[in-house]
């Protein structure tokens, strides 16, 4: 997948490259191209301030993420509206506007993207779901190529 914008010759590269390691590490790709539509910079370059407690959050996410640990947490969303979650996390990605979550939340039974400075009480649930992140992944690369 080039992409529509920067330089044509790098986005050729890149795509090769996310082939090559489909081969090795199919999880790897499928988050190389979700990374790819999401157009986000890497978390040395994000230059946002996140409270303490968000940081330590961010922190227990990529623990989190590794592991294949369902997480819980309040959420504020946009409009104001508190609401829990529990979620399986697959992803952090850094858009302009703040550190994003990519996760299936269990709650609305769909693919959401949760900002991580609106997230309280983060915390641990038992299990894993190791067996399912790939086909999750998957899934949430063909909806973010659908919205794209």
């Amino acid at each position: 997948m080039a992409s529509h914008r920067g330089d044509p010759v790098a986005a050729k590269a890149a795509e090769a490259t996310i082939a090559r390691l489909a081969e090795t590490d199919p999880e790897a790709a499928l988050l190389g191209r979700i990374y790819q539509l999401l157009d986000v910079r890497p978390a040395a370059y994000w230059r946002g301030d996140l409270p303490a407690a968000a940081a330590a959050d961010l922190s227990a996410l990529h623990g989190a993420i590794r592991a294949s640990q369902p997480v819980a947490f309040g959420y504020t969303g946009l409009s104001g509206k508190e609401t829990t979650r529990t979620v399986l996390p697959l992803a952090l990605v850094h858009p302009p506007q703040g550190v994003k979550l990519l996760a299936w939340c269990e709650e609305r039974r769909d693919f959401r993207q949760f900002f991580v400075r609106a997230m309280q009480g983060l915390t641990l649930r038992e299990g894993e779901f190791s067996g399912d992140r790939l086909a999750l992944v998957r899934g949430l690369l063909e909806k973010e190529a659908a919205r794209a």
